[in-house]
């Protein structure tokens, strides 16, 4: 007997609604991919009907044709070793501001004491300060830490205070009413409600971070991708200049959507 069949029969007036079925791939993933290739077709059509100038700029298949060339003889391996030791050190010593951040999200007198201090640091043009950085810390891989730390300190820290003051007052309420202690507290209730917030300033500390990297082993470095791409461009090497840059972008965007899977293992109740 059907289901309208049944429903008649035994005087329901409801009809089970029709099951959605689920699409195994989340629009999040198709409408970028559909996105990136369009884009990528016409930027190739163009450049196939002559519409590049393969001296001052490059299109998609004469880039992978480098990245290819480069990466069969190991080049940019020993580059990306350099950089990513660079960034990796002065990223760790980044993290120091999310529990800079929580002290200063939650005592307020803290906030106001340095607030002006961190937007003036936040809003100096760091890049500018590379050379400076250079006579300070020297050639070597210590000045690249070094800006990799400024640049991406400040993102984590005020968007870390940022989650910290948007925090339910009531849930702190509740939290001391139970007795809790001022380490439980930031455990249990001020972390978690700002997770989102800390990923988001980790998220845009890594941009700047690759910006830092970049910029630093371009005016004075032997090594890294960033001399890497100054290398290409002065040789004139667009599609290898262009791949270099494709990498980095690559690398980015695997960091980031690495960072958004963990954000939702760790706070799920975000999603």
């Amino acid at each position: 007997m059907s289901e309208l069949s049944k429903a008649v029969t035994t005087g329901s007036t409801s009809i089970p609604a029709k099951k959605k079925r689920k699409s195994m791939i989340s629009p999040a993933v198709t409408y970028p991919v559909i996105t990136v290739v369009i884009i990528l077709g016409i930027w190739e059509i163009f450049g196939q009907i002559g519409m590049i100038d393969t001296f001052i700029f490059n299109w998609p298949s004469n880039i992978i044709a480098s990245i290819w060339q480069f990466m069969a003889n190991g080049a940019v391996f020993e580059h990306l070793l350099t950089s990513f030791i660079e960034l990796a050190i002065g990223f760790a010593l980044a993290l120091i501001g999310i529990p800079i951040g929580l002290a200063l999200g939650y005592w307020r007198k803290l906030d106001y004491a340095f607030d002006p201090i961190i937007i003036a640091l936040y809003t100096t043009p760091v890049i500018a300060l590379t050379p400076l950085f250079i006579l300070w810390f020297g050639l070597g891989l210590l000045s690249k830490i070094m800006m990799v730390f400024t640049m991406s300190i400040f993102p984590i820290l005020i968007n870390t205070t940022a989650g910290v003051k948007t925090t339910d007052t009531s849930l702190i309420k509740a939290a001391r009413s139970y007795g809790a202690t001022e380490l439980q507290l930031f455990k249990e209730v001020i972390f978690p409600s700002s997770m989102s917030y800390i990923v988001t300033g980790i998220r845009l500390a890594i941009g700047r971070a690759m910006i830092a990297v970049v910029v630093a082993e371009m005016l004075a470095s032997t090594q890294g991708i960033g001399y890497a791409i100054r290398h290409a461009s002065e040789l004139f090497k667009t599609g290898e200049y262009l791949g270099y840059v494709a990498v980095l972008m690559v690398i980015s965007v695997v960091l980031n959507q690495l960072l958004k899977v963990l954000e939702r293992k760790i706070a799920p109740w975000r999603f």
